[in-house]
């Protein structure tokens, strides 16, 4: 039943893993459910929902997995109650029922932006696309229709649904009804597949390149000419290995933190040179770890990359410390350094500009061949001056861009 309170709530959502079910792994009778950069589709649909505001989510199974237990606790760990259903009955007696229920298709990856709008529409729907190259895979609804797998129903009206043969999907039945009852279509263009916002994953193609597509994403937005260029590629590389490696997750993130806390007692033991090139390893691995981790809740928690950072930055300024003359002082143009870095980060700049001013990388270069030939405080003090000279070029010509006319 549905309480008043959730009347004005988000909606609750169903997905469903039951053909997954009947792939089953010989060796240890889990089902095989498709991957997408080490997840299941089904808990990036979870994801998803959750960053949408969904809290409650129903899987119709047919028997429910120690993997599926294991996706259960770790969504209640973030707040996402999943309850498992068999039949829909199970569905219509439950009492976790929100006031409008969200039907996911089985094995369908959406991205967080279109499920975003898709729930931003907030009135009952069928997601639909025209029939086209792109759409074949999806589940035709008529002769010029299939769903894009959404459906967004008010939950008053299941109890008018008798029950239903054995064997026949919840949401199959569902989308069935909210067709036959008039439920308004909502046509999505065919970009939305080409740029894979929704794909109905097949087998291990799709899903890896949904993983390939995301990843490559990330290493576009990423600021530093090192960063995205090399250290990109990296990732690029080994990612396939780490998704499909449970140990890399577990392990991954130790090296660059024990890295960066050796630095640090290398500085307090005058390794200026040692300790710079232990930085600049930790700051390497550091960022292929974050860019390999694509999926949510994964990768470098926020805590420890503050804790990282906190101890890279400490670590520099010793550095400067330990070499400040009093003519010259290498503490004072560290601190500096380290101040236009967090500027540039901060400010929008031509894509050049900011290959080369919000590269950790390139910083932590310049310093160690600094040191390297016992120039470090006029090293850093060329590197201020590059900074300097760098971000109000930058500045103004994103200015310029911003305040030209447009072309007619």
């Amino acid at each position: 039943m549905v309480s008043d309170d959730d009347i004005q709530g988000p909606p609750a959502a169903l997905l469903s893993v039951v053909s997954a079910a009947e792939s089953i792994n010989l060796s240890d009778h889990e089902p095989l459910l498709p991957t997408i950069a080490g997840l299941s589709v089904l808990e990036w649909q979870l994801a998803a929902l959750q960053k949408s505001g969904v809290t409650t989510c129903f899987v119709e199974v047919d028997n429910v997995s120690g993997s599926l237990l294991k996706i259960s606790d770790a969504g209640a760990r973030y707040g996402l109650n999943i309850q498992f259903v068999r039949t829909l009955e199970d569905l219509q007696k439950s009492g976790h029922l929100k006031s409008r229920l969200i039907i996911l298709a089985e094995g369908h990856y959406f991205s967080e932006e279109i499920l975003e709008h898709l729930m931003g529409l907030g009135t009952p729907c069928v997601a639909t696309f025209d029939i086209g190259n792109e759409s074949a895979p999806f589940e035709r609804i008529d002769l010029t229709r299939c769903w894009a797998g959404y459906t967004l129903l008010d939950v008053e009206k299941l109890g008018s649904i008798p029950d239903i043969p054995e064997g026949w999907s919840i949401a199959s039945t569902l989308l069935r009804f909210a067709v036959q009852t008039g439920t308004p279509f909502v046509t999505l263009p065919q970009s939305t597949i080409q740029n894979s916002e929704i794909a109905k994953i097949t087998g291990v193609g799709e899903a890896q390149a949904i993983g390939q597509t995301k990843m490559q994403l990330r290493i576009n937005a990423v600021k530093g000419w090192i960063e995205r260029k090399l250290l990109g590629r990296i990732a690029l590389a080994i990612a396939p290995f780490a998704w499909t490696n449970a140990d890399f997750a577990k392990y991954a993130n130790l090296p660059a933190p024990f890295l960066i806390a050796l630095s640090l007692a290398l500085t307090a033991m005058d390794q200026a040179v040692i300790s710079l090139l232990f930085i600049l390893l930790a700051l390497a691995l550091h960022q292929i770890q974050a860019l390999v981790s694509v999926h949510p809740n994964a990768g470098v928690r926020p805590l420890h990359d503050k804790l990282f950072w906190a101890i890279a930055t400490l670590s520099t300024i010793y550095i400067g410390y330990s070499d400040s003359t009093p003519g010259l002082s290498a503490l004072t143009f560290t601190i500096i350094m380290l101040g236009l870095a967090v500027l540039a980060h901060q400010n929008p700049l031509p894509r050049w500009a900011s290959d080369l001013l919000c590269s950790p990388t390139l910083l932590v270069i310049g310093m160690t061949l600094s040191a390297y030939y016992s120039e470090y405080a006029s090293g850093v003090k060329f590197i201020v001056f590059a900074q300097l000279a760098l971000l109000l070029t930058g500045q103004y010509l994103a200015g310029r861009r911003v305040g030209s006319p447009k072309q007619p």
